[in-house]
């Protein structure tokens, strides 16, 4: 049997170049991301692993943020992280409990 395993990320906020001071146009920069990282298996997210601040430029991809940018990000408020990372527990705790009831 092969196990599907593995870490991804999904977008929890997302913040644009005036939030953090930057008043003047850069090159190639959209927005910064904070984005929660996930341990999943079969794709369905198990537990959060960790999160991290990611910048998305023009062509779409995600970058790592310059540490010299890391202080302004930090200090924003950071967003609750949400129950979509234990989404795995919850339905295998859905599906037990479905089974004691109707089982």
């Amino acid at each position: 049997m092969i196990f599907f395993y593995g870490r991804n990320s999904f977008k929890v906020k997302t913040v644009q170049l005036s939030d953090i001071g930057i008043h003047t146009e850069v090159p190639g920069v959209q927005h910064f991301e904070y984005r929660q990282q996930y341990a999943h298996l079969y794709w369905i997210p198990m537990f959060p692993i960790g999160s991290q601040w990611c910048v998305r430029k023009t062509d779409n991809k995600l970058y790592e943020v310059n540490h010299e940018l890391l202080p302004a990000l930090n200090a924003l408020p950071r967003p609750k992280m949400g129950w979509l990372a234990f989404a795995g527990p919850i339905i295998v705790a859905l599906i037990v409990i479905y089974v004691k009831i109707f089982g």
